[in-house]
């Protein structure tokens, strides 16, 4: 069945329109009695439908789940805003790997200083779309975007990845508990942010001997952290 996320979950009946309601009416070409799902907090209601226009779709509800497939923890992403259209793989993969939250943030070496309100809204798409295609449950918040020091005081006890490092171990330090993982951007954090970091209660951790491009390095340390404790 087809997934959509609504802000509202619906009561005894549902309804869907703009984007929506056109995608059911005119691409997806549903019809009225067949089903799809539309998912709110955490819940999927399973809608069969009633009556299909691209302006509205109507259904009524006949079932509702719990989504089962959330992490266990909250998984928070802090990624610098890369160019092109680099940041925005980090928050498609991210976001199907289970990612809660990202927070993008500006640092010394940063080459893209600016996250206009359209870009913004075009990572929020792009995570809505990550979150129905891999069945969860949530969509992920994309946060605004904060300068270096600004984002340390926004994160609980933060595991900074920074090429430098050669102990400990990502895996190593993000067994239990929530995590709030934070990547370098381009050229990577001065020696002086990690110790801001560093004082600031952060731990400073290493993905490995091999130098990685933010957004791999991004991927890699979700798909590490998910992999090990997502059983």
């Amino acid at each position: 069945m087809h997934r959509f996320f609504v802000d509202t979950a619906p009561a005894e009946r549902a309804f869907l329109t703009g984007d929506q309601a056109r995608q059911v009416a005119t691409v997806l070409r549903l019809q009225p009695g067949e089903h799809l799902l539309l998912v709110a907090d955490g819940t999927e209601h399973e809608v069969e439908l009633q009556a299909v226009a691209t302006g509205q779709v109507t259904g009524k509800v006949i079932a509702r789940r719990v989504v089962t497939t959330e992490l266990a923890f909250a998984l928070t992403l802090a990624v610098p805003v890369l160019k092109g259209d680099r940041s925005e793989e980090i928050v498609e993969a991210a976001t199907q790997l289970g990612v809660t939250r990202f927070l993008p943030f500006t640092s010394e070496r940063s080459v893209v200083r600016e996250l206009t309100s359209a870009k913004r809204g075009r990572w929020a798409k792009i995570a809505r779309e990550a979150a129905e295609t891999s069945h969860r449950g949530v969509v992920p918040s994309i946060e605004g975007l904060v300068p270096w020091s600004a984002l340390l005081q926004m994160l609980d006890r933060p595991i900074v990845l920074w090429e430098e490092a050669t102990e400990p171990r990502l895996v190593e330090v993000a067994r239990t508990g929530d995590v709030a993982l934070v990547i370098g951007p381009e050229g990577g954090l001065a020696a002086d942010e990690v110790a801001l970091a560093r004082t600031g209660g952060a731990t400073i951790a290493s993905l490995g001997r091999r130098i990685l491009r933010a957004e791999t390095a991004a991927i890699a340390a979700v798909a590490m952290i998910v992999g090990a404790r997502d059983r």
